[in-house]
């Protein structure tokens, strides 16, 4: 009894019921089922294929928008300029002495510097600040911590104006003087030099908090006249300052994008 649906020819042919194939011959009503209906089966590849590709690209996307949130600097950048602005705190060590003295005088540090990183340790930094200073330095960039912590040490020269006034046992002298090479201002400028060290914390590639911890030699000498219960009133007083100052601010650096 032929099966309902099927074609009986002398050559094999195959036909389709539901979700199986049959071969059926010309020698009998054999059926053998063969495989799976193709098209589920490659519908199936398909939708694995599309979701993995799919998951592919999400985790692409993800991974390229946190590197781009990420605030990584990678250090310091060879041939990038940075400008930093600074405040802080002055601390100059005094040294007691005894009879007439030199007072020099110090106070809070505000300005500014620039520096060019010529390789990715190596920098010339230029300084200029008020009280009144200016300086160029060499900087030592050590390598970056977790690309964004750069710590650094540097040294350089330059010349600075201290206002100045004579002492008396550690005391501002109550005498009618003035100063007779620079004139009545009583203020005096010294061929100074400097040495210290900080960090930097890089917030973005382009922006940084920066701390610096410095010590500010100079050596001062100036000559007042009239001075009260002296022979001849003339009193000669000098004085090395180590002025240390503190100070934090901010970066912001340009070019050699990297």
């Amino acid at each position: 009894m032929p099966l309902p649906g099927a074609i009986f020819t002398d050559v094999p042919i195959a036909f389709i019921c539901k979700q199986k194939t049959y071969l059926v011959s010309a020698g009998g009503p054999s059926i053998a089922p063969l495989q799976v209906r193709h098209e589920i089966i490659m519908s199936g590849k398909s939708r694995i294929f599309c979701s993995l590709h799919l998951a592919f690209l999400a985790g692409s996307f993800t991974a390229t928008v946190l590197r781009a949130q990420t605030p990584a600097s990678e250090g310091t950048r060879s041939g990038s300029t940075e400008i930093s602005f600074f405040a802080g705190v002055s601390a100059p060590v005094n040294h007691e002495s005894k009879g007439f003295g030199l007072d020099v005088k110090t106070g809070t540090p505000i300005g500014g510097r620039v520096s060019y990183n010529f390789s990715l340790h190596n920098a010339a930094e230029f300084t200029i600040a008020d009280p009144f200073s200016v300086t160029a330095n060499y900087v030592y960039n050590f390598c970056a911590l977790r690309e964004k912590w750069v710590p650094y040490v540097t040294a350089g020269v330059g010349g600075t104006r201290r206002e100045i006034a004579l002492s008396d046992n550690n005391q501002t002298a109550q005498l009618n003087s003035n100063l007779m090479e620079t004139g009545p201002d009583r203020s005096q400028t010294a061929f100074t030099g400097n040495f210290g060290g900080g960090t930097k914390y890089f917030f973005t590639e382009r922006f940084a908090l920066r701390f610096d911890v410095r010590d500010q030699v100079g050596h001062y000498q100036a000559t007042f006249s009239n001075v009260a219960g002296v022979p001849g009133g003339i009193v000669t007083g000098s004085k090395t300052l180590n002025d240390f100052q503190i100070t934090g601010g901010i970066v912001f650096r340009f070019g050699s994008k990297r």
